[in-house]
C-alpha cells in the first residue's frame, strides 16, 4: 500500500528491509511504526509475502514485495521490482545472504547495517554504515537503526497499529470456549533443540487442565510438528484442543489476543502474544531471553540459559549471542517452574 499523502512524497525516503521469519518482523515491526508516527519519513519495507501475510497492511508503510533468493531467477525477479526505486537511506535489519542478495538490487545513498559484533554472510560488504556494538534486546537494536537516521526512541515501546482488522476470518468457527480461562501451547520451535520435552507439556497440560483452564494446541502444519504435537497429545490425561496446522497466518495474532496465556520455547509466536499483550510463559535454555525474550516482559518466563552454558558450552560462555546447541539444554526446565508461572498468571487474572 503506497502512502497516499502528497506531503510525503517531499520527505526522505527510508526503505526497511526485513525478510521474514515471523519473529523478527513483529519485533523489526515496532521500529517501523515508529518510522510512520513520526512523519519524517516516506516509509518503504522491502520483504517477502509471508510478512504481509501476518502484519496485513500498515498504514503509511509502502510494501514491496520480493522473493527471498534462492537462484539466479529469484534474483532477477528481485531486481526487476526494485529496478526503478531508490532510496535516500535503507536499513539493512538482517544479516544474511538471502537479504544481503536483495540488497544488491537496492539503489540508496545510504546502506546501514549491524555492527561486526552481530554481523554474519559477509554483511560489512553490503553496507556503508553500521549502528553501534551493544549488547540489547533485538528490539531495541531495530530502533537503534532508527536512531541512525536522527529518531529518537520512544519512551514506551509498543505494536499500536498492527493487528488493527475488525475482521478475525474463520476464528469464529474455532469454537473455543466462553466464560473459562484458556491457555495457548505452542510446542515447536523452528529448531528442535529449542523444544521442550513432550511429557513435560503433557504435564503442564494436564494441569491446567485440572484447574479448569481450557487448552489449545498451536502450531503449523509441517509434518514434523504435526506428530509432534499428536505425541504429546497422546500422553495427556486431558485432551487439550487440536488447532495444529488449522490457524491461518494472519488469524494467529487474533487467536494470541483471545488467550489468557501462551506457552512457548523460543519462537515467533511468543513475539506476537507480546505484541498483543497476553502474557507469555517463554522457555529459554538454547537462547537469552534477555537477547530473545518476550519484549520487556520476560518476568513469567523460565531463564535456564545460563545453566545451559555452563553445562553444556566449553567456550564462549561470555557471550552475549552465543546459542546452546545442544538437545538436553531444555530439560533444565522442570514442570514445576512452569505451573508455578501459569498459576501466577490465571491467579492475577482472576483477581482482576
Amino acid at each position: 500500500m503506497k502512502n497516499q499523502d502528497p506531503k510525503l512524497k517531499q520527505l526522505p525516503k527510508v526503505a526497511v528491509l526485513r525478510l521474514s521469519a515471523i519473529g523478527d518482523v513483529v519485533l523489526c515491526a515496532s521500529m517501523v511504526l515508529n518510522l510512520v508516527k513520526s512523519r519524517e519519513f516516506e516509509v518503504s519495507w522491502i520483504t517477502t509475502n509471508q510478512t504481509k501475510e501476518l502484519l496485513g497492511e500498515i498504514d503509511g508503510v509502502e510494501f514491496i514485495i520480493v522473493p527471498k533468493p534462492k537462484n539466479v531467477r529469484t534474483f532477477l525477479e528481485c531486481r526487476d521490482i526494485l529496478k526503478n526505486r531508490e532510496f535516500d537511506c535503507l536499513l539493512l535489519a538482517q544479516a544474511s545472504f538471502s537479504a544481503h542478495f536483495v540488497t544488491m538490487n537496492v539503489r540508496s545513498k545510504r546502506k546501514i547495517g549491524f555492527d561486526p559484533s552481530r554481523s554474519r554472510d559477509l554483511h560489512r560488504f553490503f553496507i556503508n554504515e553500521c549502528i553501534g556494538e551493544k549488547e540489547e534486546h533485538f528490539v531495541d537494536a531495530y530502533f537503534n537503526f532508527a536512531a541512525s537516521i536522527k529518531l529518537k526512541k520512544p519512551d514506551l515501546v509498543d505494536w499500536g497499529g498492527l493487528f488493527m482488522n475488525d475482521d478475525e476470518g474463520s476464528l469464529g468457527n474455532l469454537n473455543l470456549p466462553e466464560g473459562k480461562h484458556i491457555m495457548a501451547v505452542h510446542p515447536c520451535s523452528s529448531k528442535s533443540e529449542r523444544n521442550w520435552t513432550i511429557v513435560s507439556y503433557a504435564n503442564v497440560i494436564d494441569h491446567a487442565k485440572a484447574m479448569g483452564i481450557e487448552v489449545i494446541l498451536t502450531g503449523g502444519g509441517g509434518s514434523g510438528e504435526i506428530a509432534f504435537n499428536r505425541q504429546i497429545m497422546a500422553m495427556c490425561k486431558n485432551t487439550p484442543i487440536n488447532l495444529v496446522g488449522q490457524v491461518t497466518l494472519s488469524e494467529l495474532p487474533y487467536l494470541m489476543r483471545k488467550v489468557d496465556v501462551l506457552v512457548a520455547p523460543d519462537t515467533g509466536v511468543v513475539h506476537i502474544a507480546r505484541a498483543v499483550g497476553t502474557p507469555v510463559v517463554g522457555l529459554y535454555a538454547v537462547a537469552n531471553p534477555v537477547l530473545t525474550g518476550p519484549y520487556k516482559a520476560v518476568g513469567y518466563s523460565i531463564n535456564k540459559y545460563h545453566d545451559a552454558l555452563d553445562i553444556y558450552c566449553a567456550i564462549d560462555k561470555t557471550s552475549f549471542h552465543q546459542r546452546v546447541h545442544n538437545s538436553k539444554a531444555m530439560e533444565l526446565i522442570t514442570v514445576d517452574e512452569v505451573t508455578d508461572k501459569i498459576d501466577m498468571i490465571i491467579k492475577k487474572l482472576s483477581l482482576n
